[in-house]
């Protein structure tokens, strides 16, 4: 067990002054490399490392190596681009559940103003029932009254 801590540290040891190293010199320029340019036949430009002919013509491609520093920063950006996407996201979600219920309770209140409606119109005779439980009819001109308010509360609800 303490052979196994022992090697484990050392290989920790080195790893860590490997990285300072690395970080310490500074990054070189790759040397240029040789790669052969070409133009395929929809005019896109293409670069490989093999020519499309034995006399294809070399090009001189020089690269620079990033920033390590601007490379934090960029995915730092991107991270926080991400976090505001899914930010986004998850509003967007919440404003379609609400919609979708403000929705739902919309139709249900358009069925309910409808059926009653639909009641008021079909019955030959309206009533309501007084303290002992009989029924009292409306007049022809009340009951078209009741008729004509549930007609627009259905309007109301359901639109046109």
């Amino acid at each position: 067990m303490r052979l196994a801590r022992a090697a484990f540290d050392s290989v920790t040891r080195g790893v860590t002054i490997v990285a300072l190293l690395a970080l310490a010199c500074p990054p070189a320029a790759r040397a240029a490399q040789e790669v052969y340019r070409s133009v395929d036949a929809s005019g896109h430009v293409v670069y490989s490392d093999r020519g499309v002919s034995k006399s294809a013509p070399r090009t001189t491609l020089h690269v620079n190596e990033a920033d390590p520093a601007d490379a934090a920063r960029l995915a730092h950006e991107q991270a926080l681009l991400d976090a505001d996407e899914a930010a986004r996201e998850k509003q967007q979600a919440l404003e379609d559940k609400s919609r979708a219920n403000q929705q739902h309770k919309q139709q249900q209140a358009c069925e309910k103003a409808r059926s009653q409606y639909v009641h008021m119109k079909e019955s030959a005779r309206l009533y309501k029932r007084d303290a002992e439980g009989n029924r009292v009819y409306y007049n022809d001109d009340d009951a078209d009254a009741m008729r004509e308010q549930a007609r627009r509360a259905m309007v109301a609800a359901c639109g046109s």
